[in-house]
């Protein structure tokens, strides 16, 4: 089914364009935005689960389009107040230069009279260029600067990825002090964001995994900006999970005018289960998906959800194992030892090194490309078809 179908985005964080469907957090985005107009460099943090991707990418971002953090950016601007932004949004990855530059002449004013067929040999030039040193984007935007009254916006989601690509020893533990030219990167990009938060026209957010804050004081200056610009992303309240739940399924687009609805006997039974769960929110709003795709495929062209279908889906965790269970016997044999391998206990614990788990796929039989229906771990690392390091999230 289609995901513009769905009020309910399951597993996954919420993106842009679901703003509209987003509830709950709106006294949350207002500190985001009086924080991010402080600091210009903003860094969310929560615990996995915790919805700090969804609050800045569904929350956030949405909303700068017609908020204004302080003063029209230019005279030129014609006076008007309302703001204009170039939103590079990325994760880093192992290569965080070349992500960068993509983002950036892709989808901002920086690639603005890029042809389409030019755009490969703009981004290898521009991710040389970003590697030139910290200061390196702020002189790129002032030779190539921003139409007059925009302003741009670096996000990187899950940060802790920087950390996550180090190589590990022998024993399977990363290491701390082995030099690479992925541990330069990561320093070198630090620097560049550090630096480029200083510029009168730039902004830039991070989210990252609450467990990973001790890796950044291995970088100069970030701990202090951290510090600055920290938003720890709290747990919802009842009331708020209650908006959360029950407002997205009623409106208009899902079904006729009147929308669909929840019932107020599953929203306390779920706000009662979530209670007791960690990663509450990507267990909540998947197990709704799964009871809105349920009713329509009974043909309710108005679901509503109710205790009935939590019933039958057997509560919160019972509906994601039993569809992680329905995703395993779509795999064909390759997809299942591949499954298989992803899903074996790792030496290093929560803190899964990507770079070395894709590897261990990688080798034997361990070679065959997940198929997109396996739910996994919201950070568990598969092997792409290009080849390179990727996560389920």
């Amino acid at each position: 089914m289609s995901t513009a179908r769905r009020p309910y985005p399951g597993l996954r964080p919420f993106s842009r364009d679901e703003a509209d469907r987003f509830f709950g957090r709106e006294d949350q985005i207002d500190q985001l935005l009086d924080k991010l107009a402080e600091t210009y460099f903003l860094a969310v943090l929560g615990t996995s689960g915790s919805g700090k991707s969804s609050l800045v990418r569904a929350g956030l971002l949405p909303t700068l389009s017609y908020v204004a953090l302080s003063e029209p950016v230019s005279e030129s601007s014609g006076g008007s107040a309302e703001p204009r932004w170039s939103i590079a949004e990325l994760r880093p990855g192992d290569r965080p230069f070349q992500r960068l530059a993509d983002v950036l002449i892709r989808d901002t004013g920086m690639g603005r009279d890029c042809p389409t067929d030019e755009q490969p040999a703009r981004i290898a030039a521009l991710e040389e260029d970003l590697r030139r040193g910290s200061r390196a984007l702020n002189w790129q935007l002032g030779v190539r600067p921003l139409p007059d009254g925009e302003r741009l916006l670096i996000l990187v989601d899950q940060f802790e990825e920087l950390f996550r690509f180090r190589p590990v020893n022998a024993a399977g533990f990363r290491s701390s002090t082995q030099p690479t030219a992925s541990a330069d990167d990561t320093a070198a990009f630090v620097a560049l964001l550090l630096a480029a938060s200083s510029h009168p026209d730039c902004y830039v957010v991070i989210t990252m995994r609450s467990e990973f804050l001790g890796d950044c004081s291995r970088y100069p200056d970030l701990p202090e900006a951290i510090n600055a610009g920290l938003f720890l992303t709290p747990r919802l309240s009842p009331e708020q999970l209650a908006d959360a739940i029950q407002l997205p399924v009623r409106l208009p687009r899902f079904g006729n005018e009147s929308g669909g609805d929840v019932t107020d006997g599953l929203t306390r039974r779920l706000l009662i289960e979530v209670a007791h769960e960690q990663d509450q929110l990507p267990l909540l709003q998947h197990l709704l998906m799964r009871l809105w795709d349920n009713a329509i495929a009974k043909g309710q062209a108005n679901p509503v959800l109710d205790e009935t279908g939590l019933d039958a889906l057997g509560g919160l965790s019972a509906a994601l194992d039993r569809h992680a269970d329905e995703a395993f016997a779509k795999l064909d044999s390759d997809q299942e030892r591949t499954a298989e391998s992803c899903s074996e206990p790792l030496p290093n614990g929560p803190r899964v090194n990507e770079a070395s788990a894709i590897s261990a796929v990688r080798s034997g039989s361990r070679k065959s490309p997940m198929s997109p229906v396996f739910l996994g771990s919201r950070s568990l690392p598969v092997p792409s078809p290009s080849g390179g390091p990727t996560a389920i999230s």
